[in-house]
């Protein structure tokens, strides 16, 4: 089709055509944009963009803006975590912008909920991105939510506190400077959310965001001025602006995922082995006897009480097992016949050389586990990126599956690279053993912070080791943290021999890990409290957190519930002040019709499990 060259604007529009994408050039030919919805409401100020490759600025002194394409998709597919089915539904534009005797294409989505754009070469050879003039001028009067640790950790791991400041205050707020890894989630005055952060990260440095003054956040990498090469044509990943009315919206968008292609049936034309579970974990509760094989067949037997499906072997086992080729398929048996697989742990520094890699995978298949946990990446640097991808495709070759620690946050590559089943690159349970206790409103701001990018390994669920937060509020954290490898902190040894534990064993034996439907009940604030009722087949679960050192009087009603139809409900609670019995149970019967309050405690927490009544 001929492009379509309009003067110095244009304006995209999204399906419902309420939010718009205005694109223009600056006096001097910088290319700009704005996002606006509804009539004039502006989401996204002024702002540039463009990138900076092979020395040409591309993005300024442009002569024109030509639209090449237009097209609706709306496609729909299944998914894993907040929900079964996701949605697709979009208008994506292609545009030619032109300047001097260059050009380069700029693709935009735009979603009912949300923008995204990205930038094309389609040249050959090396393309070296010295940067990006990608920008995003916040509104004035917005709260900011970031993660932050005071050291050079923050950038490497993703493993900060999830705090706010007022959006002017951006620059200053981190001693560790103006830049902050992604996602940015901004709370503009009212009800409205806005997300920034990035989708489908192949072949490119991962995103990071530099606050310059005058509310405005611009792209960044690893590289800073050093830059990075890309080889063949270059298609940056796309950067992303989720807008949501309400938390609701804001959890259960799908747009991270849709930008991200399907999975590729060269790598999976089988995705049998590919399966949501539980595991157990000797690491966190070690103590002289972790790593003995004796010990770990424990755990794998506890996995199998607890109707567990994995039980994940860490740091350690190749060095304390001599034979430890030998002592594994020894432990893969052992759980085979209990219907439990195994994952092992690995540093990835000792893979980065592809031939290792390939020789300790050909090994860990043959050893009959089910999935591997590498560690220790400690960069979005476009080669650790490289690193990563490199690896979900040798895995799938052998039929494993994935856990990324030490990493960088989910840009959707699980939808695209399905044995992904977790990753890091969150602030988890493992700092309550290391005095850093993980605090309460730290995990009720998760749900609408960094999860909103995908699945999280955090290990919930350390009753013996809680830090400030009650049993209840971590029995919780397992019903309200997506992660399809949800591996939980505790020694199933401490549930079995304490019977104050007893009275959630029948929950732990049931814990759904990947949901039909999520929807975030009222009461909810970020960093405050954190409610959510989701459903697995015909079984509704309410979880909820309170983030505050105070009690909460929660208002809970069970509308989601059909009507007509009544409901077996059972209540885990805390019980404070009785070290002997700190969960409480109830059980009641209720229908959609039911409403009531709860009290709760101080950094507490509480689980309902709702069945269907024959």
């Amino acid at each position: 089709m001929p492009s379509k060259k309009t003067p110095a604007r244009t304006e995209l529009r999204s399906p419902d055509g309420r939010l718009r994408m205005q694109l223009f050039t600056a006096p001097g030919g910088q290319l700009m944009y704005t996002l606006l919805t509804g009539k004039a409401n502006s989401l996204i100020g002024p702002s540039p963009l463009g990138i900076q490759v092979n020395n040409i600025v591309y993005g300024t002194q442009v002569s024109g803006i030509g639209l090449r394409r237009s097209q609706t998709i709306d496609e729909q597919y299944t998914t894993r975590g907040k929900h079964a089915v996701a949605r697709n539904y979009c208008r994506y534009y292609t545009l030619t912008i032109e300047q001097g005797h260059s050009s380069f294409i700029l693709e935009v989505k735009l979603f009912n909920d949300g923008a995204a754009w990205r930038y094309r070469i389609d040249e050959g050879g090396e393309h070296h991105v010295h940067k990006e003039l990608t920008t995003w001028q916040l509104p004035a009067g917005s709260r900011v939510w970031y993660f932050e640790r005071n050291n050079d950790w923050k950038l490497k791991s993703y493993a900060g506190l999830w705090e706010s400041t007022v959006v002017d205050s951006l620059p200053l707020i981190s001693k560790q400077g103006p830049v902050q890894g992604k996602p940015l989630v901004v709370h503009v005055p009212g009800s409205r959310y806005l997300v920034i952060t990035e989708a489908a990260l192949y072949n490119y440095s991962g995103l990071r965001l530099k606050a310059i003054g005058n509310r405005m956040v611009q792209a960044n990498f690893t590289e800073e001025e050093k830059g990075f090469t890309v080889k063949g044509p270059l298609t940056t990943p796309w950067r992303v602006l989720i807008c949501a009315s309400g938390l609701d919206a804001l959890v259960n968008t799908d747009i991270i995922q849709n930008l991200n292609p399907g999975p590729d049936p060269a790598y999976f034309p089988d995705t049998s082995y590919i399966r949501p579970g539980r595991a157990v974990w000797s690491w966190i509760t070690r103590n002289e006897l972790y790593l003995r094989p004796s010990e770990e067949k424990k755990f794998i037997d506890a996995a199998a009480r607890l109707h567990f499906e994995y039980s994940l072997i860490d740091d350690g086992w190749e060095t304390k097992w001599p034979a430890k080729w030998e002592q594994l398929k020894e432990l893969c048996d052992h759980a085979a016949k209990q219907k439990v697989k195994i994952w092992v742990w690995k540093h990835s520094a000792q893979l980065r050389d592809s031939l290792v890699m390939e020789k300790f995978l050909d090994s860990v298949q043959q050893a009959g586990a089910a999935g591997i946990k590498v560690d220790f990446m400690n960069s979005e640097a476009k080669p650790l990126v490289d690193f990563e991808i490199s690896l979900l495709k040798a895995c799938a070759r052998r039929k494993l599956m994935v856990d990324f620690h030490g990493c960088q946050a989910p840009t959707g590559e699980s939808r695209s690279y399905p044995n992904e089943m977790t990753r890091e690159g969150i602030r988890g349970m493992e700092l309550n053993i290391m005095n850093e206790p993980i605090p309460a409103y730290h995990n009720a701001a998760l749900p609408f912070t960094r999860l909103l990018c995908g699945h999280g390994d955090y290990t919930p669920g350390f009753f013996s080791k809680p830090g400030p937060t009650t049993w209840a509020h971590q029995l919780a954290l397992l019903y309200l943290f997506d992660s399809p490898f949800q591996c939980m902190a505790e020694n199933p040894a401490f549930i079995d021999e304490h019977d104050r534990q007893k009275i959630m064993e029948p929950l732990l034996q049931t814990l759904p890990v990947v949901w039909d439907e999520t929807i975030v009940l009222p009461g909810s604030e970020i960093g405050r409290l954190a409610a959510f009722a989701r459903r697995k087949g015909n079984t509704w679960y309410v979880a909820v957190i309170n983030g505050t050192s105070l009690p909460v009087q929660w208002n809970f009603q069970a509308t989601f519930l059909e009507a007509k139809q009544r409901y077996h409900a059972t209540l885990i609670a805390d019980n404070p002040g009785n070290e002997q019995q700190p969960l409480s149970g109830i059980e009641m019967s209720i229908t959609q019709k039911f409403s009531t309050q709860f009290l709760l405690h101080a950094n507490g927490g509480a689980v309902i499990k709702i069945e269907k009544t024959l």
